[in-house]
């Protein structure tokens, strides 16, 4: 009997503490809802620390609260039609799922492995896919400050193709030039170099004039150019530029194979088994 009180006794001494235990300090408020610190679970993924962490915890809040103010509005100014609105949250949900076991299924199944002959044969048979927008350029470029010592030096250097003199052109750009690129074979499309070389000044008309050095003095800069090969608008885009695009899309398309074959199969043993019909 005493047994019984004494746990009845710290029962009620229990519920008595918890009613009166104090509710957590709310972060903020939108009208008749709040954010409490319990809700900021996962908002800082593990590792930030700091200030950086403050300013997502900032960013969060802020999002919180235009999210709340924009439905309060949007619940009182409009008519809902709940029925429709439950279906579009179900419809959603459904794809989401069905989302999520695709994604699982192309990492299990998916063969990643993508070879040159297979990118060769798709830019072989698909090459209206690949005509350039904009001219492209092989480029070497020297910028150096207006007083740099033996110009005259360099220029001849920079259009040896003998080794030594090529050795050298190296050791004098790393002390004296500002930026340069010497021998630099990859393609690059015209509109990423002008962000860093005065092509304009040489105009996309000169652009087949390779192998002569182009001389350009701007802002107290002087930039020696070297276009090597050029390639224009309409005309077909290199391999060795679209090389990663092109098997990016085989895989995607090795993907939607794969899911659809997925799709039919499922469906198809559902019909086997009797576990999909349509009534008449």
């Amino acid at each position: 009997m005493v047994r019984v009180f004494i746990s009845i006794a710290v029962l009620f001494a229990s519920l008595l503490m918890a009613c009166h235990r104090e509710k957590p300090k709310p972060l903020a408020r939108s009208f008749d809802r709040f954010l409490y610190p319990e809700d900021l679970q996962g908002v800082v993924p593990a590792g930030i620390t700091g200030n950086d962490s403050i300013q997502l915890v900032k960013a969060y809040v802020e999002q919180w609260l235009r999210q709340q103010a924009l439905l309060y509005y949007a619940q009182r100014n409009i008519s809902i039609n709940t029925k429709r609105l439950e279906a579009q949250v179900e419809e959603y949900k459904n794809g989401l799922i069905v989302y999520e076991y695709e994604q699982a299924l192309v990492s299990q199944k998916l063969d990643t492995v993508v070879t040159e002959t297979e990118v060769r044969n798709y830019y072989a048979t698909r090459g209206e896919l690949f005509m350039l927008k904009q001219p492209i350029l092989k480029v070497s470029y020297i910028r150096l400050h207006t007083d740099a010592p033996e110009l005259d030096r360099v220029k001849r250097l920079f259009l040896s193709t003998n080794f030594e003199e090529q050795d050298l052109l190296e050791k004098y750009c790393a002390r004296y030039a500002t930026e340069y690129s010497l021998r630099d074979t990859t393609w690059r499309y015209a509109h990423d170099l002008v962000k860093k070389l005065p092509l304009s000044r040489i105009g996309e008309e000169n652009y087949s004039r390779t192998g002569r050095i182009f001389e350009i003095i701007e802002n107290n800069e002087l930039y020696l150019i070297i276009l090597h090969d050029s390639k224009f608008r309409d005309t077909r885009s290199p391999l060795s530029l679209v090389y990663d695009n092109i098997r990016n899309l085989i895989l995607n398309k090795r993907k939607i194979d794969l899911v659809d074959q997925m799709q039919k199969s499922i469906v198809a043993d559902a019909r086997k088994k009797n576990n999909i019909e349509i009534y008449n």
